[in-house]
């Protein structure tokens, strides 16, 4: 039987196929189509679908119970959807949404069964790679397809032959600190102004590179987000889900809002922004009393949409200030020192009363 962590990487490949395949559609039917409303029409399904309809699939997944025939079904969507692209490109679109909405459930919900940020980092970090490097040969014109539908038919067998059984443990609870993994109400303001800020200005850049045709500048971005999650999840498990997102998103947001036009520091900030997912996603999870799949598709789901409309609505224009940007980070700044406090004084306790 397949060792764990093999396991976990093994799905987290498979998410980066998966993310390729949509990165892939998206950038192709962006270059190809000379009618910027249908190209756009086909981007806002895919999201709407691939993240929209992650929670809903969460809802389902707990009935079925099984994460094994779900990642089935999403590959076979991703097949349909690979073989049709060169004739119904929009089915293609609609396919490869529903894909990748139940791969995302299914799959997080096998890596996070135990619930730990480095097992949701190691299933997480192909994922933001793999889409933009869809888009990287999209743009620059590589036909892949029969690549894509080989690589999907392959991992379709390989998932037939895993042996995929969900049972939610709480390992970290152990480590009998209040509030080291767990997430107070007051937390979600500062974290989610702080996420949104710092989504804007990577959207932002992105869309600014391909239209430059700046593909070195995309291959870094993807090599610093797949980087970050690993080590965000590893670290976040050593040092507390809670204090690691703010120290990841209070330093990643200065870094991408005020040094997009510097490779390293830009890239530097792409990195510790992704790094903070697997906590966060952990968090949502004990949040919501160890409802994982309803935690997965809030964390990859859900919380990309309410970042898309954020985008787009006019409170963009007040929370993207330097003013406020910076006011941001140092409130952040002030509740990592309250944190790490509350977290020192709480093992204090936990020693005395254990030497008592």
């Amino acid at each position: 039987r397949m060792k764990k962590n093999s396991r976990f990487l093994l799905l987290g490949l498979g998410h980066g196929l998966n993310d390729l395949v949509a990165g892939y559609f998206l950038g192709s039917i962006v270059q190809d189509n000379a009618d910027l409303l249908q190209a756009g029409t086909g981007l806002l399904i895919y999201n709407l679908l691939a993240f929209g309809g992650q929670y809903p699939v969460a809802l389902w997944l707990e009935k079925i119970s099984s994460p094994k025939k779900a990642l089935l079904f999403a590959y076979l969507l991703n097949i349909a959807a690979i073989s049709s692209f060169a004739f119904i490109p929009q089915l293609s679109i609609v396919l490869a949404g529903i894909a990748s909405a139940i791969y995302h459930v299914a799959g997080g919900t096998v890596c996070a069964e135990t619930n730990k940020a480095t097992n949701i980092g190691l299933f997480a970090a192909p994922g933001v790679a793999g889409l933009i490097l869809g888009g990287y040969f999209a743009f620059a014109g590589y036909d892949i397809i029969i690549v894509l539908l080989l690589s999907a038919l392959f991992f379709f067998f390989i998932l037939t032959r895993l042996r995929l059984g969900v049972k939610i443990t709480r390992e970290n609870d152990k480590s009998g600190i209040p509030g080291k993994f767990h997430l107070d109400h007051h937390d979600l303001v500062m974290i989610l102004l702080l996420t949104v800020i710092s989504l804007r200005s990577v959207v932002w850049n992105v869309f600014q590179m391909l239209h430059e045709k700046n593909y070195s500048w995309l291959i870094a971005i993807a090599i610093a987000a797949f980087i970050g999650k690993l080590i965000g999840g590893w670290m976040a498990d050593k040092i507390g889900w809670r204090l690691y997102l703010f120290i990841s998103l209070m330093t990643a947001t200065p870094l991408i809002s005020f040094f997009r036009n510097e490779l390293i520091l830009f890239c530097i900030g792409i990195g510790l922004l992704q790094s903070g997912i697997p906590a966060t996603t952990a968090l949502l999870i004990r949040s919501l009393g160890g409802k994982t799949e309803r935690g997965i598709g809030l964390a990859f789901g859900t919380a990309i949409i309410l970042g898309a409309i954020s985008f787009y609505a006019p409170v963009r224009l007040l929370i993207s200030t330097n003013f406020m940007v910076c006011s941001i980070v140092l409130v952040m700044g002030i509740l990592i020192y309250i944190t790490g406090r509350k977290e020192r004084k709480a093992t204090k306790h936990l020693n005395s009363t254990i030497l008592g």
